[in-house]
């Protein structure tokens, strides 16, 4: 399906988008009611690493909903691993920027993918307090239902970055090199944000609210969605594996570390950095 898609597949990417959306949306109806209320956080990973008892109760919703219209599915989501054995795979973050949503900053999202032997061809990144859907399918790419892709700033220095880095992981992966890095980025781009969602970060280029993004440490639930908006808005999303780029859409949302550029965006700094950094960790944070 990486080739020219046929009028068939396109079809089933609408079909399964509206699915996504209709998942996103039952989601964000129960995160809303909880957001900047009490709630059951836990550690997960670490004491940067948190989970909430509305992670566990929006993968369910998410997971329910999916299995109940698409029943031929397999979901992986970030909290309760792998349901099903179907054709349809889906991968699910509940709450990317679980951390923001914990604390009551206002920058978190839900999001929904579905891939098609290993190709993502539908995903939803939703913005539940901004009140914004972010979508695509082998069709086009959308921002509440008008058609995204908007050019990126021509050069770094009048380009925006909005990223999570750089994060503690990052310090403990790579030490000094992540903060040489960081002063890199400062004196490049015009703009450094670090932010807290991937999806978020990833869905802005596509609207062209930020002009580029980028994570060392991510998996396909974080970026499966927003890395389709990103490529059917005309950007790039280019995957990193022990700093070999991956663009291949079979694979590219597999890849630990990447980073995404709007339409027409060519940042050599940002290559830069994230080829160096994703090829190269300190031994004691290798295993």
């Amino acid at each position: 399906m990486s080739g020219a898609a046929t009028a068939e597949a396109v079809q089933e990417s609408h079909r399964l988008r509206r699915v996504a959306s209709a998942a996103a949306a039952a989601s964000a109806r129960h995160l809303l009611t909880a957001f900047r209320s009490p709630m059951l956080v836990e550690h997960k990973g670490g004491a940067h690493d948190l989970v909430t008892e509305h992670d566990l109760a929006s993968e369910a919703i998410i997971r329910d909903l999916i299995l109940r219209e698409e029943p031929d599915s397999t979901v992986l989501g970030e909290e309760g691993g792998a349901v099903g054995d179907g054709r349809v795979v889906w991968h699910v973050d509940p709450i990317d920027g679980t951390v923001n949503f914990a604390n009551g900053i206002a920058f978190w999202c839900v999001s929904v993918a579905a891939a098609i032997e290993g190709e993502v061809v539908a995903g939803v990144v939703l913005d539940p307090v901004g009140g914004h859907e972010f979508a695509a399918d082998l069709g086009g790419a959308w921002l509440d239902g008008a058609r995204l892709g908007p050019p990126a700033a021509p050069t770094e220095l009048g380009a925006t970055v909005v990223s999570s880095f750089p994060a503690a992981l990052d310090l403990a992966s790579h030490g000094a090199a992540a903060l040489e890095a960081t002063g890199r980025l400062l004196e490049a781009f015009g703009t450094t944000r670090a932010m807290g969602s991937g999806a978020l970060g990833l869905v802005h280029v596509a609207a062209g609210w930020a002009d580029a993004t980028f994570d060392l440490h991510t998996h396909p639930w974080d970026v499966a969605a927003g890395s389709l908006v990103v490529r059917m808005a005309g950007g790039r999303y280019v995957g990193f594996v022990d700093g070999r780029p991956d663009e291949d859409p079979r694979t590219l949302h597999l890849a630990p570390s990447y980073y995404a550029v709007g339409p027409g965006a060519h940042y050599p700094t940002l290559d830069s950095v994230v080829r160096r950094l994703s090829g190269s960790r300190l031994p004691a944070a290798s295993a």
